[in-house]
């Protein structure tokens, strides 16, 4: 980045401080806001002379009052009556009805008008006094809310500065194991990564030895920082500087023997002991005619070439040694039957050019590189980078007695490393307490299974079949998720209507005669008598009905179903979507799978509040302190179980894309 005069800022004070970090997470500055605590000032309440005793006390008197005015009113008129009535006792008057009425009325309106003219009055200055009451209340409650506001305000541009002056970036502090693996991303990430993680590991772990297999200089901007920062740096650039490296310095014959044999063999999973034993027999016969005179790659090359009768016509050895070889090492048809294994190791050894020739160690240094040139990976770069790996661990190795020199190992580019390599190294690496930082760029089967022995912080994984690999690593999760949603609506109706007519009718008749004689007495005289009757009877019965029955029904329903699912605690595609300076840090913890997204972009703590005066060295302890606070003001454990969209930098402050050169 170039502030305004053109002049680079570069953020090394605050990268180069003793906090050892992956890289920052976003804070969002208003999760720490506090809140103005002090209640506002109750509102104006009704009128005051609702509530006012005085006024409330007058209108309960107002009765009564009315009461003592009807009776002054008729005391008044009794007055009245009274003097007309001795007015006319008095000679020549005479007492009429008129004037008693008038003056009686007179004397009664005036009494009571004057007493009810008392009781408003009274009612009127009651209300007066309640009014006043009121405007002085309104006044103090408008006084005291101004009062309120301006105390509001100020806590709020006091809370404004306060968190103005925290850091919207939080360091994200490596976890506390031995062994760190990274895995996926592209060059310009993990350039970021290793200028992050590797300036706050020298600043407080101390010397680091990083070994770049990657082909592509990604050790350059952290050398460079390292070297601003006032730190010894030592970058071994291969194979250019083969002669001047210290490899194989210091090695005596069975240390190269095997070294050699396990970096020709440590990854062919198809190559028997015999084999094995076979070249380190050979190899090991070699070296010790070859040791007096120095181990270096362009003797022993020499040297097979001599076992194998081919034509040779160098200086690297002496007419003794070749003698001693020709004649006194291996018989001819040993030679010949070992002549296939003769020829990789004359092959391989030649294509180390003057590796050995340096016979001493390289000056100490607080970060020592071994960087791979950028050319295509051969046979030959892949034995080179074995060597690499052993070199590295002779270095951890170096002084098991008083602990490791090296605190902190980066193995950039470890891909195409034999699996058994890798463990040797990272048991090496926990037992002499040195972290270890494993770098892939791809997750496939072999990676896959190097995976596990400690946190794993994923780049981005474009390939799906990789990010389906790393989903997976990561696992999966129960969730309750709604499965089924049911809707029913459904009604009912009925309309009838009946009529019913009847009726009856009934008609019966009934008709008699009678007729008899009767004899009484000895003159057996007979009676006779007759008799006729008739009768009708009409029964009528009618009877109607009429009924109407409506009958309306709805009925509805809602329903929700959620099933226990079991799926991924991080989707492959959010994998597949990471920026370029993103990760995802994934740690396996007895409470569950706990997950954190990192940035990883250097020119962060240049967006970090500083003073007029820029980045200055006393600037470090400042923001690795802000960063301390604000992650205690956190307070929450890495428990995230999916990861949501990426904090987009656009929103907050622009971070500038360190692919391509910045104008």
């Amino acid at each position: 980045m170039a502030d305004g005069t053109g002049a680079e800022l570069a953020p090394w004070p605050a990268l180069f401080a003793p906090e050892e970090r992956l890289g920052w997470s976003f804070s969002d500055r208003d999760q720490f806001r506090r809140a103005f605590t002090e209640p506002r000032p109750p509102e104006a309440g009704p009128p005051v002379e609702v509530d006012n005793d005085r006024l409330q006390a007058a209108r309960r008197k107002l009765p009564g009052r009315l009461a003592w005015t009807w009776r002054f009113a008729f005391v008044g008129t009794v007055a009245a009556w009274a003097v007309l009535v001795r007015h006319d006792r008095q000679p020549g008057h005479h007492l009429s009805p008129a004037p008693v009425l008038i003056y009686g009325g007179v004397g009664a309106a005036v009494a009571g008008g004057l007493w009810l003219g008392l009781v408003l009055t009274h009612l009127r200055l009651a209300r007066r006094s309640g009014t006043r009451r009121q405007s002085v209340q309104v006044r103090r409650q408008g006084a005291a809310l101004q009062a309120w506001s301006a105390r509001r305000a100020a806590f709020e541009e006091q809370e404004t500065q306060r968190l103005s002056s925290l850091p919207q970036w939080v360091s994200a502090p490596a976890p506390g194991h031995r062994r760190i693996d990274v895995v996926g991303g592209n060059l310009w990430g993990w350039e970021a990564f290793l200028t992050v993680f590797g300036a706050s590991a020298l600043a407080s772990r101390g010397p680091m030895v990083v070994l770049d297999l990657s082909g592509e200089q990604i050790v350059g901007e952290l050398a460079r920082g390292a070297v601003a920062s006032g730190l010894d740096v030592d970058v071994q650039a291969l194979p250019g500087e083969l002669a001047d490296s210290d490899l194989l310095a210091g090695l005596d014959v069975p240390a190269l023997v095997e070294i050699f044999v396990e970096s020709l063999h440590g990854g062919d999973s198809k190559a028997t002991r015999g084999e094995r034993v076979l070249d380190a027999r050979l190899l090991g016969a070699l070296c010790d005619r070859l040791a007096a005179g120095g181990l270096t790659m362009p003797r022993i090359a020499a040297g097979a070439r001599v076992l194998l009768n081919e034509p040779y016509d160098g200086q690297e050895l002496s007419e003794s040694e070749r003698a001693d070889l020709a004649g006194q090492v291996f018989s001819a048809s040993y030679r010949e039957q070992s002549s296939g294994s003769l020829r990789v190791i004359e092959a391989l050894a030649d294509s180390l050019g003057g590796l050995g020739l340096r016979t001493h160690q390289r000056p100490p240094a607080d970060l020592r590189c071994v960087s791979m040139a950028a050319t295509w990976r051969s046979g030959a770069g892949d034995f080179l980078a074995d060597l690499v790996v052993a070199w590295a661990a002779r270095q951890i190795a170096a002084d098991a007695g008083s602990g490791s020199n090296v605190a902190t190992l980066v193995l950039a580019g470890a891909d195409e490393l034999a699996p058994r390599h890798l463990e040797r190294l990272s048991d090496l690496c926990n037992r002499r307490g040195t972290r270890l930082v494993v770098m892939f760029r791809h997750l496939r089967e072999t990676s896959f299974q190097m995976l596990g022995a400690g946190p794993v912080a994923f780049m981005n994984l474009g390939n799906p079949q990789e990010a389906a690999r790393a989903a997976d690593f990561i696992g999966r999760e129960h969730r309750f998720e709604i499965s089924g949603l049911t809707r029913t609506v459904g009604g009912h109706q009925t309309h009838s209507v009946s009529d019913s007519d009847g009726g009856s009718e009934g008609l019966s008749q009934s008709a008699g005669k009678q007729r008899g004689t009767t004899s009484a007495g000895l003159s057996h005289a007979p009676t006779r008598s007759w008799g006729r009757s008739w009768s009708q009877t009409r029964n009528t019965d009618r009877n109607w009905a009429h009924s109407t029955t409506d009958s309306n029904t709805d009925t509805w329903s809602d329903a929700q179903t959620t099933q226990r699912v079991y799926e991924y605690a991080v989707e492959p595609r959010v994998l597949q979507q990471l920026p370029d300076y993103a990760m995802v840090l994934v740690e396996h913890a007895p409470t569950g799978v706990q997950v954190k997204a990192v940035e990883i972009n250097p020119d962060i703590p240049l967006l970090q509040p500083t003073d007029d005066t820029g980045a200055g060295a006393d600037q470090a302890p400042q923001i690795a302190s802000a960063n301390a606070g604000a992650r205690q003001a956190l307070d929450e454990p890495v428990t995230d179980d999916v990861i949501g969209p990426w904090p987009n930098l656009a929103d907050h402050e622009a971070v500038p894309d360190r692919r391509f050169p910045q104008e």
